[in-house]
């Protein structure tokens, strides 16, 4: 028998230590291959190996088909694609919808995320929510988490009704101001600059009237509840702001002394926090990007940042006739953005205070800069990822996550009174022109012409951006809501 004798029995051993050997060696390649073919290394055409680059595909909505330089790709978004580096124009289509597409230059090694594409349907439903208006309303706005829509009824200043966009069949609750909130006008009035807080039930609104203005705190839940600032802070600011966002914390600023305040309904004393301001911008509960003239050189400004008391003087800039300043936090890091408008440029900064404490008495360096010839508008994308500088048709705009910048004109600038675009989201822009609702990318790519619209009313777009709504007159002179599927009838 084989197994008995010894010399069989230790070259059959042999042969099993020599088989896990290569059984191992097998695995060891095989999940080496692998990981190396996850990281995006591959075989090039010469039998080298070269290192691909990786992108990741997602859009609105989903299961659209990929062409990579006309070729298509075996899988739909939402997926991940693995090519040697190169120029790809990409291509995503899905029936019903027009194509997004844009070229992309990948780099081997580098890994890109596309997350943000949105495909327009190539037929635009329409149709009416509400009661027809029987004159233009007073206002319209929109609360942060695009729930709530609140319109002024016509001819009434303290009327409004309260549409729920998450059940947009459900009619809009009229609600009714105290008739005592208001001054009285005996000329004109109007509502303007509309700040929500982030409770979403309170909206901040300014009433102009008779060539003055006074600030209105407006509860959509309990009417009777709303206040006027001026008369409850008796105060008369030019501009009054919330607070870290809170229905109850304020910023008051006096135009003409550029004295900035704070107050509060719980303690509505006032504090000076900062003087001879020219304009601010508030960030969190205790953070201000300011600029102003206090202690500036002969003909020339500074752009300051104070954290709870302390200043300190970021950059100077020429005087100017006015400034744009932002400032947020993307990826848990400060992004600041500034701009005169004689000097046709916005600078960006990437945490400017750690700068300066890393190298005292440097100068900070921009992280971008953007030209745009008299910026008027300055602001980041719901996401932070983004930053737009405007002036008209002339746009700049900074990608924090790609450290990229873009430059771009539009054939036309947005329609009066509205001065700029908006954001959509974390990467789309839109703006009325030529009395139409214009979307596109944040790099003027996949820019669409969607419905009429009036420009007087921001349009709104649904919490689930299934539905985009314009405020539109009818032939009869009637003002109503008009809502338009941003879905092919295949995905409703």
């Amino acid at each position: 028998m084989d197994y008995l004798d010894p010399k069989k029995r230790a070259s059959r051993n042999l042969m099993l230590f020599t088989g896990y050997i290569l059984i191992a060696v097998a695995i060891t390649f095989t999940a080496v291959l692998l990981l190396y073919q996850t990281i995006g290394y591959g075989i090039g055409k010469n039998g080298a190996i070269i290192q691909n680059g990786i992108m990741f595909f997602s859009s609105h909505p989903g299961s659209a088909q990929i062409r990579l330089n006309g070729s298509l790709f075996p899988s739909t978004t939402n997926t991940r694609i693995s090519v040697p580096e190169g120029i790809y124009n990409v291509q995503l289509s899905r029936a019903g919808y027009l194509d997004w597409q844009r070229n992309i230059e990948l780099d081997g090694g580098r890994v890109e995320h596309f997350d943000y594409p949105f495909l327009i349907p190539t037929k635009l439903d329409t149709s009416h929510i509400g009661q027809p208006y029987s004159a233009a309303p007073t206002i319209t706005t929109q609360s942060p988490d695009r729930r709530w829509l609140l319109v002024g009824q016509p001819g009434s200043m303290s009327t409004f009704d309260v549409y729920d966009l998450k059940n947009p069949t459900k009619a809009p609750v009229p609600i009714t101001l105290p008739d005592t909130i208001l001054s009285k006008a005996t000329s004109s009035e109007s509502w303007q600059l509309p700040q929500w807080a982030d409770d979403n039930q309170h909206v901040l609104l300014r009433h102009d009237f008779d060539g003055k203005s006074e600030f209105i705190l407006v509860d959509r839940t309990a009417p009777e509840q709303s206040i006027n600032l001026n008369t409850d802070l008796a105060v008369s600011p030019s501009k009054l702001t919330l607070r870290n966002l809170k229905f109850d914390q304020y910023y008051l600023y006096d135009a003409s002394s550029g004295n900035l305040q704070t107050a509060s309904l719980k303690s509505p004393d006032k504090t000076t926090v900062l003087q001879h301001v020219l304009t601010y911008q508030s960030y969190g509960n205790d953070t201000l990007l300011y600029v102003t003239d206090s202690g500036a050189p002969a003909g020339k400004v500074l752009l300051k940042m104070l954290v709870g008391d302390k200043a300190t003087t970021l950059r100077n800039f020429p005087a100017s006739s006015s400034y744009v300043v932002d400032l947020t936090t993307y990826s848990g890091t400060m992004y600041v953005a500034a701009g005169a408008s004689g000097t046709g440029k916005v600078y960006i900064y990437k945490d400017p205070l750690g700068q300066l404490a890393s190298q005292p008495g440097q100068a900070i360096v921009p992280a971008q800069v953007l030209r745009v010839n008299q910026p008027n508008y300055l602001s980041f994308s719901d996401s932070a990822q983004f930053i737009v500088a405007e002036s008209g048709s002339s746009f700049g705009v900074y990608d924090i996550e790609n450290d990229q910048g873009y430059s771009y004109d539009t054939p036309a600038a947005p329609d009066a009174p509205m001065l700029h675009a908006e954001w959509m989201d974390g990467d789309r822009l839109f703006y009325v022109t030529n009395g139409k609702l214009e979307l596109f990318d944040y790099d003027y790519r996949n820019q669409h012409i969607l419905v009429p619209a009036n420009s007087h009313y921001t349009p709104i777009f649904a919490p689930d951006y299934k539905y985009v709504y314009t405020m539109v007159q009818n032939a009869s002179g009637q003002y109503g809501l008009q809502q338009t599927w941003l879905l092919a009838p295949a995905d409703r």
